[in-house]
């Protein structure tokens, strides 16, 4: 989920110029002064006239568009913002198989779904999501791919900042696994997820 404009900003007395990025848990304002607010940290979001206006961390502040069309989407998005389960494009019915992680708002988001989630064993996923720490543990790419469902994803789930492994390697990880890059999303305020598929020719030949 991204949408992005020219905007106006307010907050509390201070206003500024800039631009504003819609992404899937969080707006990202970028001027003189940058400022990111999490969707799940703001208060009383609404609208009013063409102004977006919510509370953040007990400060007022309003956000006018300059695609002043977009501003219902962007509302409407801030009062109902994905779950990360939607942000992965899990949908109801799905195989999910998770490895080395564990995460809380994961678990509550699928909770409220219609899917099964594996943790160890063999069997066919319609998604994989893998909690990585080092650029070894890519290796067992080659062997989920194998379990993955010839639509199906991974998500490689990995510290935002750490040097033990960084987007380069995940990127060539997946080459080597015969997989596409195609999303990354924030999985977290610390993590980020990188999801891969099978080239569209790959799955016609399978």
């Amino acid at each position: 989920m991204a949408m992005e404009s020219a905007c106006r900003l307010q907050v509390g007395r201070d206003r500024y110029e800039g631009q504003v990025r819609m992404e899937a848990d969080h707006i990202d304002f970028s001027g003189a002064t940058k400022f990111r607010f999490r969707l799940a940290e703001i208060s009383n979001p609404r609208r009013e006239g063409e102004v977006i206006r919510f509370n953040f961390h007990g400060n007022p502040v309003g956000i006018t568009l300059g695609a002043v069309h977009a501003t219902g989407d962007w509302i409407d998005y801030i009062q109902h913002p994905q779950s990360l389960a939607d942000k992965l494009g899990v949908a109801d019915g799905h195989t999910i198989k998770m490895l080395n992680i564990e995460d809380v708002e994961l678990s509550r988001s699928l909770s409220n779904m219609k899917v099964k989630v594996q943790t160890n064993g063999d069997g066919m996923a319609d998604m994989v999501m893998l909690g990585v720490d080092r650029a070894a543990e890519l290796r067992q790419l080659g062997s989920l791919v194998e379990e993955l469902r010839d639509d199906g994803a991974i998500w490689v789930v990995m510290p935002k900042s750490v040097r033990t492994v960084t987007k380069a390697n995940v990127f060539a990880a997946a080459k080597e696994a015969g997989m596409t890059n195609v999303e990354v999303v924030d999985f977290s305020e610390n993590r980020a997820a990188y999801k891969m598929v099978r080239p569209e020719v790959a799955r016609k030949k399978r």
